[in-house]
């Protein structure tokens, strides 16, 4: 649980920033959970050290479920936060396929447009292991995430080969 002023809103946005990018789950505005673990409560003690610094409250509380159903909820939950980002993923991975069978449809088989779908792969390969990391109880979206990717991959690849035949470069 936290409390920061309200003015200026950076710290306000900076720890929210922290907390979900470890994967915290949020149970109401500045009240959240993330599991018990090593590397997690050392992120926390930085960031409530951060947070009463810059003139804000901050507890950090470790808490027992012992209710097999109420501790399964909360997984679930954590489980669809992260599949909720696995699907966003999904849609950046189909519009990047589209992009590609669009530049092929219109001929637009330049290096420029070869850079530019490259530069978008490269963000969904720097972006999955981020999701990956604030999965922390291993969704079920992970694994289509890996497969999409892999496409991705494959039909940059072919993308790559059909500039190169165009630029009279091919193989």
């Amino acid at each position: 649980m936290y409390k920061v002023p309200a003015q200026p809103s950076t710290q306000r946005v900076y720890v929210w920033r922290k907390l979900k990018g470890w994967g915290a789950l949020y149970l109401q505005q500045s009240v959240c959970v993330l599991p018990h673990r090593e590397d997690l409560q050392q992120y926390l003690a930085e960031l409530k050290a951060d947070i009463t610094a810059g003139g804000g409250e901050a507890d950090l509380f470790t808490i027992w479920i012992d209710q097999p159903e109420q501790n399964a909820m909360l997984v679930n939950r954590f489980q669809q936060q992260a599949d909720q980002e696995y699907q966003e993923f999904l849609g950046q991975c189909r519009d990047l396929h589209s992009e590609l069978s669009e530049e092929r449809k219109i001929g637009n088989l330049t290096f420029a447009e070869l850079e530019e779908n490259e530069a978008e792969l490269n963000k969904l390969r720097s972006w999955l292991p981020k999701i990956r990391d604030r999965d922390l109880f291993d969704a079920q979206g992970y694994s289509q995430a890996i497969e999409a990717l892999k496409a991705c991959e494959l039909d940059f690849q072919l993308f790559s080969e059909q500039v190169y035949e165009a630029e009279g470069i091919g193989s």
